[in-house]
């Protein structure tokens, strides 16, 4: 599956449900750079990130409207994608009379709203431009968020593509780790290893600590160290990785016994992530088996994951524990990340080992390709 084919599903899904709440168009905003548009990038594909002031109308009917600054309406027009391309100044007033115009020919009380990209001040002034009611009647983002939550091919491959940027980059950085070595310098190098491999961005901000005492602040490595990170980033797409490892600087028989013990007690508590198992019972079960191996309990141990890092599809789809909303069953087609923590108190070591899986109708698929075991 490609870009335009993924986006054709997802817009066709989002309209029978508008047509199902009985609305007869769609809308939604992308207001400010970085004011949560993941389900703006979600309608509108990769060229939604990172923009701003763009509106987008979907219709029943197979109707189209964007609109977008006066810089960015050529490209769109070219690109055929959309039927009707309004262009605007790249400013709040512009941006609302234009989204007004989009939906001159349409009723009111028929048009529904992805509510989840606007600020509280963009809502109560488009409220009163409308002359609408902007409230949960109005609201699809829920439909959107659930959408979110099962990826497709091209989802996925996408993810992929984050994951490999992120592997390679942590792998040239635990190469480099060595005694004498400063944290800080270490985190320099997988962030700058990240973007020269094609990241837009950092899904977070990814640190390198330690495993062995406090995990901060950044210092000069010991030879009785073990360190471990977690790290992401973002492809273009938009679409993000989250990843962790852990290894030693000194793999000593005390160290090696519970490096070992953390690797059995991931991979069983792996294999129990199935389709209509719910995030709860996975962290339970992960708990158990962590306390079978000496390790200490669990408070969590993962996320939804995709357009955002820590995906909002929660509360429609569950992490791995520990709240109520986790309780819901996993789906085939979810991504997930899977980060149980493997400490032993009285050795004062713990773990941070992390990669995204996929939840299938069989067994747990890991994207991830990187061992866990990767220096010893």
């Amino acid at each position: 599956m490609n870009l335009e084919e993924s986006l054709k599903r997802r817009i066709a899904s989002i309209l029978d449900e508008v047509e199902r709440r009985e609305f007869e168009a769609v809308v939604f905003m992308n207001e400010v750079v970085g004011l949560n548009p993941s389900n703006f990038v979600y309608a509108s594909g990769p060229w939604g990130f990172g923009d701003e002031h763009n509106t987008l109308v979907f219709d029943i009917h197979g109707g189209s409207t964007v609109v977008v600054p006066h810089w960015g309406a050529k490209r769109m027009e070219e690109s055929g994608r959309y039927g009707n391309v309004i262009a605007i100044k790249q400013e709040k007033g512009h941006h609302l009379r234009a989204t007004k115009r989009a939906l001159e020919e349409y009723d009111p009380g028929k048009v529904c709203f992805d509510l989840s990209t606007l600020s509280a001040q963009l809502a109560l002034r488009l409220s009163k431009e409308l002359d609408v009611k902007l409230d949960e009647r109005v609201d699809i983002s829920d439909h959107v968020f659930e959408m979110r939550s099962i990826k497709d091919g091209y989802e996925i491959q996408e993810i992929r593509k984050a994951i490999d940027i992120t592997e390679e980059a942590v792998m040239e950085m635990v190469e480099a780790s060595k005694p004498g070595v400063h944290t800080g310098d270490l985190k320099k190098m997988l962030d700058a290893g990240m973007i020269e491999r094609g990241a837009i961005e950092f899904s977070f901000w990814s640190n390198v600590g330690f495993g062995n005492g406090p995990r901060g602040p950044p210092r000069i490595v010991k030879h009785e160290d073990i360190l471990l990170t977690d790290v992401g980033c973002r492809v273009p797409s938009g679409y993000c990785s989250d990843m962790g490892r852990t290894w030693p600087m000194n793999l000593t028989p005390v160290v090696k016994d519970w490096l070992d013990r953390i690797v059995l007690a991931h991979e069983e508590s792996f294999a129990n992530i199935k389709s209509g198992t719910t995030g709860n019972e996975v962290l339970r079960k992960a708990s158990e088996i962590n306390q079978e191996y000496g390790l200490e309990p669990l408070v969590r141990c993962g996320h939804q994951i995709g357009l955002d890092v820590h995906d909002y599809t929660m509360p429609y789809a569950p992490s791995f524990g520990p709240i109520e909303t986790d309780d819901q069953p996993l789906k085939p087609g979810m991504t997930l990340t899977f980060e149980p923590q493997h400490e032993d108190s009285e050795l004062g070591f713990r773990s941070h080992i992390e990669d995204i899986v996929l939840v299938t109708q069989g067994e747990p698929v890991r994207l991830n390709t990187l061992p866990w075991d990767l220096t010893w």
